[in-house]
Order: C-alpha cells, then sequence, then structure tokens
C-alpha cells in the first residue's frame, strides 16, 4: 500500500481534494508528549479509501506544515466531511484542536468495542483479535519530534491507520447486529465534546497539589511537597522535558516525607534521586529548607468539602441504586453491555440533577436521542421510585 510523506503546506489542498473523495477517513495522530515539556502536534496520519480499500495513506509532517497550511484540511475533517474512523479519539480531537481543525462525523472504534462488551480495547489487541493481524509496538514511544522520518517510521504510522476502515466495519457490523449503533455514536459525539471543551481550560491546581498522595501529607511535608514541585516543574521547562522524566512522583513524595537537607543525603531517596544532577539536587535541598504553603492555598486545595446531610446522602445512594438495577436489568435483557443502556457519566448527571421531565432528561449530556425516546420514561420511573427493582 502506497504511503505518502507530504511536508509542505502548498500540498495540503491536494490532500483535502482526495480526502473529500474518500468513503471513509481513518485518521491518527502523533505528538512527542513523552519527550517535551509541552507536547506538539508531530505527524497526522491519513488514508483515502474506495471500495473498502485503502489506497493511500498520507502522512503529514504537521511541524513542517504549519497550522497555516493545515487550515486547508479544516472542511473535510469537520462534521460536513466524508466519516472519520479514530480509536480512542479524546486526545486525538484535543490536540487537533489546539492547532485550528475541530473534528465531526467521527466513530470511535474503541468505544464502539468498549459498548460489545470486550475488556481489552486497544488497537494492537483488536486488530489481532478481529482482523488476525498483529501489529508492531516497535516506535511506541519514539519522539515523533524528530526529523527525518525514516522509511520504518513511515511503516508503522502507516499502520496506525491502514487497518481502521476494515476493523470498523467488522465492530460497526457487530453493534448493528445488537441494534446499539445509535448509543455508540452518542458516546462518541460527547467524548468529542468534552475534548474540545477541555482546550481552552487550564488546571488551576499548582503542581504540587496534581501529585497523588498530596493529601495524605502532614503540614510539614504538604510544605516541602510544593517547593520541590515547583523546583522540578521549572527544572521541566527549562530542560523541555516531562516533569516525570525529570523526577517522579514517588520520588517527590519520599523527598517531602524524609526532608533530607543535604544534597549529598538522597542515597535513601526512592527511585532514582541519587542519580540527579548536582544542581537539581542542591535546588531540591534547598526547597526542603524553605516556605510552607500559604493559607489561601490550604483552603482552596485541601478544605474538606462541607458534607451533605445524612438523609441527603442516603436519598442519592438509594437513586444510584435504583437506575444502577434498571440499568442491569435491561443490560441482561438486550444482551448488551451496560454502558451501552447507559453510560456511567450520564448515570451521575442523571442521579445528581435528579429531573422529572423527558426534556429535563435529555438535556443530560451525552444521553443521546435513542436512550430518551427508547428509554427516557423507564429512567425517570427508576429514579423517582420509593422501591428499588431486583
Amino acid at each position: 500500500m502506497n504511503v505518502t510523506l507530504v511536508d509542505r503546506a502548498d500540498a495540503i489542498a491536494s490532500v483535502a481534494g482526495r480526502l473529500s473523495t474518500s468513503e471513509v477517513i481513518p485518521l491518527d495522530v502523533e505528538s512527542n508528549g513523552l519527550h517535551a515539556y509541552r507536547p506538539i502536534l508531530c505527524t497526522m496520519q491519513l488514508a483515502v479509501v474506495h471500495g473498502g480499500a485503502v489506497e493511500e495513506v498520507i502522512v503529514l509532517d504537521t511541524i513542517a506544515i504549519g497550522d497555516e497550511g493545515l487550515a486547508a484540511l479544516r472542511p473535510v475533517l469537520g462534521a460536513s466531511g466524508p466519516r472519520k474512523i479514530l480509536h480512542d479519539l479524546a486526545f486525538d480531537a484535543r490536540i487537533l484542536a489546539t492547532h485550528g481543525i475541530a473534528v465531526g462525523n467521527v466513530i470511535d472504534t474503541s468505544v464502539t468495542a468498549r459498548f460489545l462488551g470486550l475488556t481489552s480495547t486497544g488497537l494492537g489487541t483488536l486488530v489481532e483479535q478481529k482482523l488476525g493481524t498483529k501489529l508492531s509496538k516497535e516506535h511506541q514511544h519514539h519522539d515523533w519530534a524528530h526529523r527525518p522520518l525514516a522509511p520504518e517510521l513511515l511503516d508503522y504510522l502507516r499502520d496506525d491507520v491502514a487497518f481502521l476502515p476494515e476493523l470498523s466495519r467488522v465492530l460497526v457490523g457487530e453493534a448493528e447486529a445488537r441494534d446499539i449503533l445509535p448509543e455508540v455514536e452518542a458516546e462518541t459525539q460527547y467524548r468529542i465534546d468534552t475534548a474540545l471543551a477541555s482546550v481552552e481550560v487550564e488546571d488551576p491546581r499548582p503542581p504540587y497539589v496534581r501529585i497523588k498522595g498530596s493529601t495524605a501529607l502532614d503540614p510539614l511535608a504538604l510544605a516541602v511537597l510544593r517547593r520541590v514541585a515547583e523546583v522540578r516543574e521549572e527544572a521541566s521547562q527549562r530542560w523541555n522535558l516531562p516533569p516525570f522524566k525529570v523526577v517522579g512522583n514517588e520520588v517527590l513524595l519520599d523527598l517531602a516525607r524524609r526532608r533530607p537537607a543535604d544534597p549529598s543525603d538522597f542515597r535513601h531517596i526512592k527511585g532514582r534521586a541519587s542519580s540527579l544532577t548536582s544542581s537539581l539536587r542542591s535546588a531540591i535541598a534547598a526547597a526542603v529548607r524553605e516556605g510552607d504553603v500559604p493559607a489561601e492555598e490550604r483552603a482552596q486545595f485541601f478544605t474538606e468539602p462541607v458534607r451533605p446531610p445524612r438523609a441527603e446522602l442516603e436519598a442519592r445512594r438509594g437513586r444510584e441504586q435504583r437506575l444502577s438495577a434498571w440499568r442491569r436489568k435491561a443490560a441482561k435483557e438486550r444482551a448488551v453491555d451496560e454502558q451501552a443502556v447507559l453510560p456511567g457519566h450520564c448515570l451521575q448527571d442523571i442521579v445528581d440533577r435528579q429531573p422529572v421531565t423527558l426534556e429535563e432528561l435529555g438535556a443530560i449530556h451525552g444521553l443521546g436521542a435513542r436512550r430518551l425516546s427508547r428509554d427516557g420514561a423507564a429512567i425517570l420511573e427508576a429514579l423517582h421510585s420509593v422501591r428499588a427493582d431486583a
């Protein structure tokens, strides 16, 4: 199968024209997120499909092309273009949106597999199980910002999209046989909407608050964690590395607990702390001796929320149990996965918002028209019933 590498902005109009005639457009992207402080879009893989067969795989060098060049792809990759096939679209949709491309008219093979009740939904696993082909993982952790893109790398990128049309046909066929394709499409759109909505949202939490385990530290250890996390963040930006490649979270937590004040006294710290550069060890040792958690940060990030009254908690638990029981029963009767009947995020939103009318229920993001028309009345009945169905 032909693989075309495109690294010029003036060639994108031709690419867009070829894609616009494609029956579907398999799509995948690669970034350098494992190798840079702020990941960038490094490549985009697409395919032209006619007669059910992939005729050409196109690999775009998005670094060389730039956002202005990629703009010509917006119509064909948007809602008005041919159907796109992606696998686990959240990251792809988000990073494409940061470069001005909002994907639309998408089917997600990962969502489809999950709604079919498959427990292993990675692309390699699905291609091997459903198509009998084993994909290479050799370049899974490659730094895609490096150039040139060697032939073996192009082959790897080709396989990211070459099997998506056939995999999609198989999975969509199974979804249609179980009559859950509208539910798959509703969940796919929910994930696109969620990914696009997150593009402009910056995490307001300082670095140390994002570390799992920080809430369990005593006040002094928390103050140390705050400072050493800042040191790591500064080094990450300076060296253009992901924070975990500078110092791992477990190391930071151990530093906060043990608090070594001497740069030479890192040998008992978990992980690879003893192998840090001397300048970084000195900076961390200084951080151990300094600072405290400001009162405003402690109040904002570490104050326990007010616990609702017991009656309110029990009422919520009852709504959740009734709705979950209905979902289990409906899934068993239809021989489908519970997520296809009602995704977990929809269930929790319904429990929290307590809709009373079908109109209010229809406002639950991700529910979809199919579920509303078929199950709306049953959902409301289960939600507000005074007894749980077995």
